[in-house]
Order: C-alpha cells, then structure tokens, then sequence
C-alpha cells in the first residue's frame, strides 16, 4: 500500500498530534511494510520557534526531506509567528502551510492508493480534495480538535468569519471520501454539521503499552525536585495553551499543603503568563520545566504520586486531551476538570483511574488532589485499573490494525468504482 498523509505537525514535536502523526506512520511502515510518506512542515510546537538544524535548512525541491523508521518526511518552509501567538497569526501559519504544500505537490510524480489529511488545520480538507482529485484517490479526512468550534467558544474568532470557516467544514466533510475522529463527543458533533458521504468513523488516539509502562527503581527526574521529606508531587505534562485553562491548576496549588509540589512540563504560548502567575500568587510551589524527550517520557510520568488534567468548560466538546493515555499506561492515578459527560470524564470514570472535579473552579480542584492524596492504597487501586483498562482497549497494535483495515477498504471501494 501506498499511503500519502499530510500534516503539519511530526517528528520532532514531541506532543500531542504529532506524537500520534509520527506513531501511525512508523507503525504502518514497519509493521505492514507500507510506503509511507508525511507531507509536513517545520518543526516549531510546542515551542513557537524552529530549531536551528531545521531552520537552516535548504527544503526548495525536496533538498530538505528525511527518510526516518521507514517512512518519507516532506517538508516545506513555511511562516511560524512568534509566542504568544494570536488568532490570526494561527491562520496565516495555517495557510502559508497548506499554501507551500500545495505548490509542491503540484509537481509531485509519485502517485499513492490513498491519502490521509490530518486536521487542524481544518483547511486541510481542501488540500485532501484537491489531491484526491488529481490522483483520482479517495481522500481520509481525520480530525483531531473541533479547531473552529473550540475558536469559537473561546472567543478567539469574530463573528462573520467563523461563519465563513464553518461554511467550508461543512464543504470538507461532505466531499471527502471518509471523516474519521477520536471520541464519540466529537464523533456526534461532526455527524450534526452535515451529512457525510460515509458514517463518521471513530479513530481513537492509542498507547504502547510495551514502552509506556511503570517505571521501577531510582527516578531521575523525583530525585531532581528535592522533595520535603513525605512530600507529594502532582504533575502537569503537555501543551500550555488557552485551552488548557491552566491558571485554575496555579490558583489551586496556592490551597495545597507545603509539602506537596506541583510540576507543570511543557511548552506553549501561555508559559511566559502562567509563571508569571505562580511566582505571584503560589511562590515557590509551581515548578516549570520542558517536555522530556519520548525515550524518557514513561520514568518522568511514573515520578509523579498524580497526575492533573486541566480542561476548560468551553471546550469539553471539541477537544479529548489525549496525554490521559500515557498517564494510564504508566499506572498513575489522575484528577481531571471536566463537565459530566464530557469524554475526558466518561474515560476516567469508565477506567476507574481517578477523580473528575467541576471545571474552572481552583477550590474543587485542589478539594479533589488533596483527597486523592490522602489515600495512597486508591491511588495505587486506580493506576492499575487504568493501565489495564488502556491495555485491553486502547493498544497501539489493536487501534492501528483497525484503521489500516479501513484504509484498504476504503481504496479497494474507490478501485471497483473507477
């Protein structure tokens, strides 16, 4: 099988889609033997800048592609704005992408049996339509975030135009071959904007149980934070950005006990601000550190006595923080915010890995990581119940044969129709 996928997040980002971009490509290069190639962009999340290695690099005419695990990376130089970026900078990065990737593959030769788009950006359907219509391929629309809708109800977008977006979603969804997502929330949002040529399928985001595992004997990174004697730590892995609200989890570290500290690991375009913040309102209790690298990421989630996943109200429905599946894998218990409902909650509490608290409320939050501290037999009860829950339902190996299988069918039906 020849597969194309475009995406403008990969390797070497070391969180969020492009950890998942850069996972399903190696698997269905090494395990299936697939030629697999990433149209993508420069790396720059979650930090908003290039690394050096990349940004002086020569990409005109594919001088700048790599061949890593197997599969083809083809990159295009494109505008990355400066943190923390707005609205509208996050568009024009977007088309100036889509706009670099389109050009170059218009004199692409290679013609592959089917593509797969990953949104956001959500513009690239239309870069998937016009590739489908140029290789006569059937296209594969997956859909990460809800972009415009999460835009929407943060405020982030003005009226007239998020009409216009969402008048092209609906143009996207109707058209591509098949539109998959990662949670039943998303899953029933998208099948109400639109009719869909197939049934929205659901595609979730997995974990290797076999590398993310607990981690046993000395820990480096416990051993770095200098905890008091009997002191807890509670960390917060991943993106720092407006959706993650993550001046709630500052607020409500200010109630916990002094012995008790809290790790927020990440980048993002709120870092600058949230430090600002800790340093007035939770002096010394909020410790700030980047994203270890993915050979570490099991002994550094497995230092943490629990794990916090903060999530905003506004956006429980167009987002599924998919970091809770690593925090499982390596048996840690979790405290989320989320409304009931919401598929953060519904997976905590159908794994029996945690505790779900109200959102955007500092009291309930810190009421809920100081009670599940006091309690070390429950935590330890529910990181198992979460590692096995993750094993059973949520292998690598399990998810992405399945939607291999999809894949081949779905190019086999557009070969009978032709």
């Amino acid at each position: 099988m020849r597969l194309a996928v475009y995406s403008l997040n990969y390797w070497p980002e070391p969180t969020g889609i492009p950890y998942y971009n850069t996972g399903m490509c190696r698997w269905l290069a090494q395990r299936l033997g697939w030629q697999v190639s990433i149209g993508t962009g420069l790396p720059h999340y979650p930090w908003w800048q290039v690394p050096p290695e990349y940004a002086a690099r020569d990409y005109r005419n594919g001088r700048g592609d790599e061949q890593v695990d197997g599969v083809h990376i083809a990159r295009v130089r494109h505008y990355v704005p400066a943190p923390p970026p707005s609205g509208l900078a996050r568009m024009r990065l977007d088309l100036s992408w889509l706009l670099a990737t389109l050009w170059r593959g218009a004199s692409q030769r290679h013609r592959p049996q089917a593509v797969v788009v990953i949104a956001p950006p959500f513009l690239i359907g239309l870069l998937g339509l016009w590739l489908a219509r140029r290789w006569r391929v059937p296209v594969i629309y997956h859909v990460q975030d809800l972009q415009v809708d999460a835009a929407l109800e943060l405020g982030m977008l003005p009226q007239v135009l998020s009409t216009m977006l969402l008048a092209a979603e609906r143009v996207i969804l109707r058209r591509v071959d098949l539109v998959t997502t990662i949670s039943p929330a998303m899953q029933a949002r998208i099948a109400a904007k639109t009719a869909t040529r197939r049934p929205v399928a659901m595609f979730p985001n997995w974990a290797d149980s076999t590398t993310m595992r607990p981690w046993t004997g000395a820990n480096r990174f416990r051993a770095a934070w200098c905890l008091p004697n009997g002191g807890q730590v509670i960390v917060y892995s991943g993106n720092i950005g407006r959706k993650q609200g993550l001046e709630v989890l500052i607020r409500a570290a200010a109630r916990l006990p002094e012995r008790t500290r809290v790790v927020i690991a990440g980048n993002g375009s709120e870092r600058a601000e949230l430090e600002r913040l800790a340093a007035a309102e939770a002096p010394g209790l909020v410790l700030f550190q980047d994203l270890v690298p993915a050979a570490d990421l099991a002994e550094f989630l497995s230092a943490a006595d629990l794990h916090v996943i903060v999530q905003r109200s506004a956006v429980s429905g167009a987002v599924l923080p998919s970091k809770l599946l690593n925090i499982m894998a390596v048996a840690r218990p979790v405290v989320v915010t989320a409304i009931p409902g919401s598929d953060l909650a519904n997976a905590v509490e159908l794994a029996g890995c945690g505790l779900v608290v109200a959102p955007d409320d500092p009291a309930a939050l810190a009421e809920g990581l100081q009670q599940a501290l006091a309690d070390p037999a429950a935590c330890a009860r529910q990181g198992a119940a979460g590692r096995a829950w993750v094993t059973t339902e949520f292998g690598a190996d399990r998810i992405l044969a399945r939607f291999a299988a999809r894949l081949v069918l779905v190019s086999q039906g557009q070969r009978r129709r032709r």
